[in-house]
């Protein structure tokens, strides 16, 4: 039950943040609309390749809802044009065009950070403070033992210390490494999505990654927004969009407001869209990469644990300093009582 509600606050915490992004991001992009539409100009690139909008114009218009921008650029059958697609047929099957298209708008693809290596993991697990307590009465009890009955009887407590923290830091490193790569497998598999798009006038299946700007996807129920894009037809439909806002309420989505945000879900009936964005440019790729340069946060349970090893470590080192100070009090007592505390050798040390 626990282990639950800490996920559940750890979920709660990661949406928060989401929904923070998209405030942010939002805000920005009203402030960027205070330029006028008409002050765009086609970079020469983007003309050369036969387009006639960017990248950041078009995602400036559906990531930013810019019904001005939208208007200017002739709405929904403008950005077609400006497009080089068809609303009806698709873009071209042609390999030259394609790789123009790749070129100038990028392809549906995320970066993804790098993934640890399993010397990463062993020194992430020496970090634990009761490992370094260890660490350190096994330093002193080589010292000790090595210096009192010498080499190799003395060292046996220290060496049995140290292979007892190997052994846990190499079996915690193995543990984490093994279900990094049973995530990354679980990850990719749940990345192999297919939808239908409409490209050279045939209707077909086709997987996420491979979709590019001026694609005409079909959706349904259950269906996921695959990118940034624009409604062209459709019927009676709501997009969920509370995995990127947070907001439980259905957005209606038709021709007055014809935004489509990649990683929102159609919850209730059936579009066609036009795709407009793709990969970084999107605003889910944008807030991945806003909320990855944060570094891995610990979740609640972490925390929790991580604490209560940190109040065990403390607790160990109290009583460590109780017994060293207690045992130097009876060695100060029998050198008074000796009448000898003014003469100190290696064995009092010792």
């Amino acid at each position: 039950m626990k282990t639950v509600f800490f996920n559940k606050g750890f979920e709660n915490t990661y949406k928060e943040k989401l929904r923070v992004a998209v405030l942010v991001s939002k805000a920005a992009f009203q402030f960027i609309q205070g330029v006028k539409p008409s002050d765009y100009k086609v970079p020469e690139e983007v003309k050369d390749a036969g387009f006639e909008i960017c990248g950041d114009e078009l995602g400036s218009i559906v990531e930013g809802h810019d019904v001005k921008k939208l208007k200017y650029h002739g709405r929904v059958n403008g950005i077609a044009e400006k497009l080089s697609t068809s609303t009806t047929e698709g873009i071209s099957n042609d390999t030259d065009l394609l790789n123009k298209r790749q070129q100038i708008y990028g392809i549906n693809k995320f970066i993804e950070s790098q993934a640890k290596s399993f010397w990463v993991f062993v020194w992430e697990a020496l970090q634990d403070m009761t490992l370094m307590i260890l660490g350190v009465c096994a330093l002193v009890s080589l010292i000790v033992g090595i210096a009192t009955e010498g080499w190799p009887k003395g060292a046996h407590d220290g060496l049995g210390i140290v292979a007892s923290i190997l052994l846990v830091v190499f079996v915690t490193a193995t543990s984490d490494y093994r279900q990094s790569l049973q995530f990354k497998d679980l990850d990719k598999e749940k990345k192999k999505i297919s939808i239908q798009v409409t490209r050279n006038g045939y209707r077909q299946k086709m997987s996420i990654y491979e979709l590019l700007p001026g694609d005409i996807v079909h959706l349904a129920i259950g269906d996921q927004v695959p990118a940034d894009g624009l409604f062209l037809s459709g019927f009676s439909l709501l997009i969920d969009e509370s995995s990127l806002t947070g907001e439980s309420e259905p957005v209606v989505v038709n021709t007055e407001n014809p935004f489509l945000l990649s990683g929102t879900k159609v919850q209730d009936g059936s579009c066609k869209m036009l795709i407009t964005t793709v990969g970084m440019r999107t605003q889910w790729g944008k807030l991945m990469a806003t909320l990855s340069e944060g570094g891995d946060d610990e979740t609640p349970l972490q925390v929790k644990l991580n604490g209560v090893a940190t109040i065990i470590g403390k607790i160990g080192l109290f009583f460590a300093v109780i017994t060293f100070a207690v045992l130097m009090n009876g060695l100060v007592s029998l050198k008074l009582q000796q009448e000898s505390f003014w003469s100190w050798n290696g064995d009092d040390a010792l």
